[in-house]
């Protein structure tokens, strides 16, 4: 039975094949299948940028909310929340895309942590299946036993759950890169099958031959300055930066730095563990991410009108005095 995962997977696998099947390059179908998911939420992205907006606007307002009440956070509490309600702001508004990204990210894993099933759509429980998986183990075994190690002891139905990154590999060594089974990782000298983890293996055991896979630091380490550079513009573009400077000791504002923090540290240890290629998913989402953020800033700085802030207490006062 199918888990909920691998019915995130199968549609994503899908898209991933036929852009695969039209440009042969693995590292090109990966951008280009992210260029593709960023328009598909585009919409979601506008709402959240348009959320992000409305933060910025009413931050001076919540800045002399803090000052007035700064001895009293129950009452400052109550009225920042009549604020952000006049002026139906959500503070959960910018994290869409977020939210939207994570299965996505997790749907995409298992299509290259198991791209026989999800990308070749090969049935792994099929006995013709099974039959040549116990072949290419057989060929490893007798060409390549140094490649091939322990897994030549594991059964065909553990390979296939675990290992289908290296049965693909392998089905290039033993049959050819025509064979139906062959994936060509390769993108700019890197092998985006391979966990960057690997090369700190190799750096530990002073082996300085495989550059390419010693390359692959690059990625986590991208992926990490991306990360926080998104979070960063985020933040400046719905005003948490500057209300950060002038109040620290908020909650709020202590979980936006802790974030700062967190978020890139995630993303570098799964772009550090897992296979390359949700690495550069990762890279090129936040590259585009930043661009869509600047456009979109730009095209909401032309429609002041949508962002008039609305301030509750000073329309009471108004009312009070027309009495």
């Amino acid at each position: 039975m199918l888990n909920i995962f691998d019915l995130i997977a199968i549609p994503l696998g899908i898209i991933i094949k036929v852009i695969y099947d039209l440009i042969k390059n693995y590292g090109l179908t990966i951008i280009i299948f992210t260029v593709i998911i960023k328009l598909l939420v585009l919409p979601l992205t506008m709402k959240s940028q348009k959320a992000m907006k409305k933060q910025q606007k009413i931050q001076p307002v919540i800045m002399e909310l803090q000052k007035k009440y700064a001895n009293d956070k129950e009452k400052l509490q109550r009225e920042m929340m009549k604020v952000y309600q006049e002026n139906n702001v959500s503070m959960m508004g910018g994290c869409l895309p977020l939210l939207i990204q994570m299965p996505i990210l997790i749907g995409l894993y298992r299509v290259i942590q198991a791209p026989l099933q999800h990308f070749l759509r090969v049935d792994i429980n099929a006995q013709a299946t099974l039959d040549k998986v116990a072949d290419i183990v057989s060929k490893m075994t007798a060409q390549f036993p140094d490649v091939i190690r322990d897994l030549a002891n594991q059964t065909p139905e553990i390979l296939l759950r675990n290992y289908q990154i290296q049965l693909s590999t392998w089905s290039q060594m033993v049959n050819g890169p025509g064979d139906s089974w062959a994936i060509n990782f390769n993108f700019l000298g890197l092998d985006l099958a391979e966990v960057p983890s690997a090369a700190l293996t190799a750096l530990m055991q002073g082996n300085f031959s495989e550059i390419s896979v010693i390359l692959l630091l690059l990625i986590p380490i991208i992926a990490i300055l991306t990360t926080w550079l998104t979070m960063r513009q985020s933040q400046k573009m719905s005003g948490q930066t500057a209300q950060n400077n002038a109040n620290g000791d908020n909650p709020a504002q202590s979980m936006s730095k802790t974030m700062n923090i967190l978020a890139p540290a995630m993303t570098g240890f799964f772009a550090f563990t897992l296979p390359s290629g949700l690495g550069i998913y990762w890279i090129v989402s936040n590259v585009l991410q930043l661009a869509q953020q600047q456009f979109l800033n730009s095209y909401f700085e032309k429609k002041e009108a949508d962002f008039v802030v609305k301030i509750p207490e000073k329309r009471r006062k108004n009312g009070k005095k027309r009495k």
